[in-house]
């Protein structure tokens, strides 16, 4: 009972602390005359929930890892609100996540190996290697959370499922890692609290700052677990797919590949197919549990089997999409015009 408590409370003690912070958030925009901007602020909120939730549990000892992913989450929460308040450009936010990036690895969001699919260990002791190969990772993941943040409470809840994967991940007898399992119960309460307003009709979003946390977040506890890369991008295959073939397109076009509010993503497909924003939401996530649970089960090996697999079947199924209804029909817009 103690043992389940451990996680149980921190994210009962997330989730409250959001469902009431984010209604009177919105009442003071509506009192204030910022209801416009306060809308776009779902991820202060989780952020600094996560923080303070982080700082005071009883059962965390703060390491310079954990430091690392509370630091980092405060920059996004600076580096975001610049965005969400001014819009800057592609160029900024590109090098506001390198930075981001690099401070995190610099406490510690890092992992001297990783694992090799085809047995033993890859070794990382390099730091300029590491460096620079966690700092993509970590960007790959911000952009493809943001990327994928289109639809009501799909960035969220992908987030959420992803989340699920690590804390299981977390408690398996050859991982053991028990502060993993306690930042992933905390952020899940908070990102689950944020949903109860984010679900369609949306009544607040995630904006920049917390979209980029989702991606940040699950990059980080991935690294922080042992750098169980491989599980982790298994349970968020469809965000980073999407934002591959986002990239393939354009590219393929002649098109910049940063050029944002296109019409290229898999929600707007999805929608020009005909499914409503929460059958959307529903299938990319029951897609998801069931890759996440595949990837628990699987060998190193398997994983990357899977992994190439489902992004063979994944760009099949694009082209089918884009055969049935070609790029050309799609309106150009974008629920969050971050989204790039």
């Amino acid at each position: 009972m103690i043992h389940n408590t451990k996680y149980l409370i921190p994210f009962i003690l997330s989730f409250f602390p959001v469902v009431f912070a984010i209604p009177f958030l919105l009442w003071v925009g509506e009192k204030c005359s910022f209801s416009k901007a306060a809308k776009r602020l779902g991820g202060l909120v989780v952020i600094l929930i996560f923080v303070l939730m982080v700082i005071f549990n009883k059962d965390l000892v703060i390491t310079k890892p954990i430091a690392g992913i509370v630091t980092g989450g405060l920059l996004i929460l600076l580096f975001g609100l610049w965005d969400d308040l001014k819009n800057i450009n592609w160029k900024w936010q590109l090098i506001s996540q390198i930075i981001i990036a690099i401070i995190a690895i610099s406490f510690g969001v890092r992992s001297e190996f990783v694992t090799n699919p085809f047995g033993g260990i890859i070794e990382l002791a390099n730091p300029l290697t590491y460096t620079i190969l966690y700092t993509l990772y970590i960007i790959l993941f911000i952009n493809s959370l943001n990327w994928l943040d289109g639809v009501d409470g799909l960035s969220g809840s992908v987030t959420l499922v992803a989340l699920g994967t690590i804390f299981f991940l977390s408690l398996l007898p050859h991982v053991n890692q028990p502060a993993v399992a306690i930042l992933s119960a905390i952020s899940g309460g908070a990102i689950l609290g944020f949903l109860v307003f984010n679900w369609h009709p949306a009544r607040i979003m995630a904006g920049t700052s917390g979209a980029w946390f989702f991606g940040f977040l699950l990059a980080s506890l991935s690294i922080f677990a042992g750098a169980k890369i491989a599980t982790v991008l298994m349970a968020t295959l469809i965000p980073v797919l999407d934002l591959a073939n986002v990239i393939r397109e354009r590219h393929k076009v002649g098109e910049s590949i940063f050029r944002g509010g296109d019409n290229r993503h898999l929600h707007h497909k999805l929608v020009k197919l005909g499914l409503e924003e929460k059958q959307i939401v529903s299938l990319v996530c029951v897609v998801s549990v069931i890759i996440g649970l595949a990837a628990l089960n699987l060998s190193a090996l398997g994983k990357l089997i899977f992994i190439l697999l489902f992004s063979v079947g994944y760009l099949f199924i694009m082209r089918l999409i884009d055969y049935k209804i070609p790029n050309s029909q799609f309106p150009i817009s974008d629920k969050n015009p971050n989204v790039q």
